[in-house]
């Protein structure tokens, strides 16, 4: 099985024992901090704005869902702006819905892909607003010789998307904060959660019988630790139930928590410019197997741009989904719904990105054959479809 994300495998192909990580943008940022996840780190970066109570924040129309959530559990107002058809900033639409009561603009930089940072910081500067980047999925990515996230007030990361980690956000501002108050994660969650990536690796790599294993050992532990955070406690009142990150569903437990003391140990072993080279070099790959298959979402690869995934375009993306895992490779399908908050017709306007939008992995554990194998599912699946 080729997975989607990166596993524990890519331990043993990119591992860098004491690489310094801490000397990397963004975690070489003064003001950075450790989170759960992005969206923990989106919820507590966002006081280190200072911005009015209430205000009215500009929000694109083409979004996953818990980032507004996160935004509207802060008590601020959203009005939406339009994309173009490379899901960049409509600057022509933002301009039109700024008034006194907008406060700050939220850009997200997707699937690796950076928004343009330039134009982005000359709007700001002359509406007086703050620019907030999200680059969930963009972490190690650049608009030129600017790295994503060192430009905005607030920039927020997950880092567990991109690197195999149990999970892991992170948050860096422009000015100093007053910290994250936040604790570290219970432990149990962090053994599951790092069962999971023990599980998916031996699987990728055919180890059927650890695999299955690691897959009942992660099984037990999830069904004898609590789930709903109301565990045996820690002494101070606090539950140590499991929580997970990712997931488009909105969790407000996940407030309360930071990174595990392991995540920063396992930074060690990352080494991120063989990240950035193996997944372009993969993205590369596929799109020139796949671009006479099936459209490509996005047809060019920046020079900065470190991507997340190939994302393809396909009808009735669900069931490719499930014909691709029967033969052997993950994808993702990401962002199917809008926010109910997004004014009807703007979901209109980007309906075709949720509904079509198949992700396909090109991560740094993946091998040229495996995004052969990839391109040749890709090519079995559709030219098999009515």
């Amino acid at each position: 099985m080729i997975p989607v994300y990166p596993t524990a495998a890519s331990f043993a192909r990119l591992g860098r024992v004491a690489a310094p990580w801490s000397e990397w943008f963004p975690f070489s940022a003064s003001s950075g901090a450790w989170t759960f996840s992005g969206r923990v780190a989106l919820y507590h970066g966002l006081p280190a704005l200072n911005l009015p109570p209430g205000s009215t924040i500009l929000v694109p129309a083409y979004h996953q869902g818990v980032e507004i959530d996160a935004l509207l559990a802060a008590g601020h107002r959203l009005r939406y702006y339009r994309l173009d058809e490379h899901l960049q900033i409509n600057f022509v639409d933002a301009d039109r819905l700024v008034d006194e009561t907008v406060s700050a603009l939220y850009i997200i930089h997707y699937f690796g892909f950076p928004q343009p940072l330039d134009p982005i910081r000359t709007f700001c500067a002359f509406h007086g607003l703050r620019l907030i980047e999200d680059c969930a999925l963009s972490l190690f990515a650049r608009d030129g010789n600017t790295w994503v996230g060192s430009t905005g007030d607030l920039a927020l990361f997950s880092v567990y998307k991109t690197l195999p980690l149990p999970h892991g956000g992170f948050l860096v501002t422009r000015g100093p904060h007053n910290g994250v108050p936040v604790r570290e994660v219970p432990w149990r969650s962090t053994t599951t959660q790092m069962l999971d990536l023990l599980q998916h690796g031996m699987r990728a790599h055919g180890f059927d019988g650890p695999e299955r294993w690691a897959r009942r050992a992660a099984r037990w532990v999830g069904q004898m630790l609590p789930q709903d955070g109301n565990g045996d406690g820690d002494g101070n009142g606090h539950g140590t139930g499991t929580v997970t990150s990712g997931g488009a569903s909105w969790d407000p437990r996940l407030l309360e928590y930071g990174a595990s003391r392991w995540v920063p140990w396992l930074m060690h072993f990352m080494d991120r410019d063989a990240v950035i080279a193996r997944r372009r070099a993969n993205f590369l790959r596929l799109s020139s197997l796949l671009h006479a298959i099936v459209p490509l979402a996005f047809r060019e690869l920046p020079c900065g741009a470190c991507p997340l995934f190939l994302p393809v375009l396909v009808r009735d993306k669900a069931s490719v989904v499930v014909e691709l895992e029967r033969l052997g490779v993950q994808s993702v399908n990401l962002w199917s719904t809008a926010h109910p908050t997004c004014p009807p017709n703007l979901a209109e306007e980007v309906r075709e990105w949720r509904e079509s939008c198949l992700e396909l992995p090109i991560h740094q554990e993946l091998t040229e054959a495996d995004i052969d194998r990839v391109a040749h599912a890709v090519l079995v699946v559709l030219t098999t479809r009515p």
